[in-house]
């Protein structure tokens, strides 16, 4: 009787132990509460994109013609009514490039024409090119040669850094032999300081 009744608490002690963890068990929500029915949870809210929101980024697959780069992006599409497409089937140049005084390296300004240029050539993949490297009349004729190659080679690296074959391109350097614009003042130097497309093959 003894053994009974010292027996006794333990197995209270067991068995209310174990309607705590039956109910814990059966309330206790781990995924936290369930949402009304037609209500998403917060966490779990959409997120509407914005409508029309496209990338002005000129890529690789543009350029190669695995996506559709006639779409699309802060660019103009490059159809038969296009500024770019007209101007080089009117007189075979594509957007001429510009430098800074005693520099070959491509000018922030200059990077859309020149995204521009590699663009419509992607699309265009039967037409060569040869890039014309300018200079202002300062300095030494061999130094301009110099200058003037250094820029057209250049562009040609940035072309084809975006996907441009370089079989399709050619350099030449002119120096301050062929002046875009006559003068001696900044206003004509900007102008001769520069790289020029001329389609040679389509």
């Amino acid at each position: 009787m003894k053994r009974a009744l010292s027996t006794l608490p333990v197995i209270l002690l067991v068995f209310l132990l174990a309607a705590g963890c039956s109910k814990r068990m059966a309330t206790e929500d781990l995924a936290g509460e369930a949402a009304a029915p037609g209500e998403a949870a917060e966490s779990e809210a959409v997120v509407v994109p914005d409508e029309g929101v496209i990338s002005g980024d000129v890529t690789a697959e543009d350029i190669l013609g695995t996506t559709d780069a006639r779409t699309g992006g802060s660019y103009s599409s490059l159809s038969a009514g296009d500024e770019l497409t007209m101007k080089a089937a009117e007189k075979g140049l594509l957007y001429t490039i510009y430098f800074d005084y005693d520099r070959y390296t491509i000018r922030d300004a200059d990077l859309d024409n020149l995204a521009r240029n590699a663009k419509w050539l992607g699309l265009n993949s039967n037409v060569r090119i040869r890039v014309e490297g300018h200079a202002d009349e300062r300095g030494e004729t061999e130094y301009n040669l110099a200058l003037g190659d250094k820029r057209a080679r250049s562009v040609k690296k940035y072309l084809e850094d975006l996907g441009v074959t370089s079989d399709r391109m050619e350099v030449v350097s002119y120096g301050e032999e062929k002046p875009a614009v006559a003068g001696s003042n900044e206003e004509a130097w900007s102008k001769n300081r520069r790289a020029e497309f001329v389609i040679v093959a389509n």
